[in-house]
């Protein structure tokens, strides 16, 4: 019995990611450069009028910004760290790496990262890019950078889906 409700956890686990579109690679490159490009339309995020909040769902302290009337942002415990966007709280421990080798997905300085809204045809996600609070701040590895995608959750019925890569910049 045991054995079955595990091969039955995994068999819906694999399925679950089976039906995830991934971001196509120019929302990955409009994300990495900070800019749009031919088949993309990057909306930066105003990060100048920031709310910290101490007392966020779940027992979570944020790091929010408005976009359109919705709060998105960055929120953390002392055990986790997660993407807000609306009532959707999305920990990065969830986020699908979408290179090969997978990279692990890290924790970042919200107020240090780039935010956008990154759109092409259908597809439109959250954009988080930060290149690693000082390692990124010099030398060679200046250019190597975190990047997050959070699908758009407009008109889901359920949480929205994580992405993570590390890349390099031109």
């Amino acid at each position: 019995m045991k054995m079955t409700v595990a091969a039955l956890g995994l068999v819906l686990m694999t399925v679950s990611h089976a039906h995830v579109r991934p971001p196509s690679e120019g929302i990955i490159a409009a994300c990495l450069e900070g800019e749009g490009n031919q088949q993309t339309r990057r909306v930066a995020i105003d990060t100048a009028q920031v709310t910290l909040t101490d007392s966020f769902r779940g027992g979570y302290r944020a790091t929010l910004w408005t976009l359109n009337g919705v709060e998105v942002g960055y929120a953390e415990t002392t055990r986790r760290a997660a993407l807000v966007w609306g009532r959707h709280v999305i920990a990065l421990t969830r986020a699908i790496a979408i290179d090969k080798p997978r990279s692990t997905p890290t924790a970042f300085t919200p107020s240090l990262a780039d935010w956008s809204v990154i759109e092409h045809g259908t597809q439109r996600f959250l954009c988080v890019n930060f290149n690693f609070d000082g390692l990124g701040r010099s030398g060679s590895f200046q250019r190597v950078h975190g990047l997050y995608l959070l699908e758009d959750p407009a008109g889901r019925h359920g949480s929205p889906s994580l992405f993570y890569t590390v890349r390099e910049a031109k």
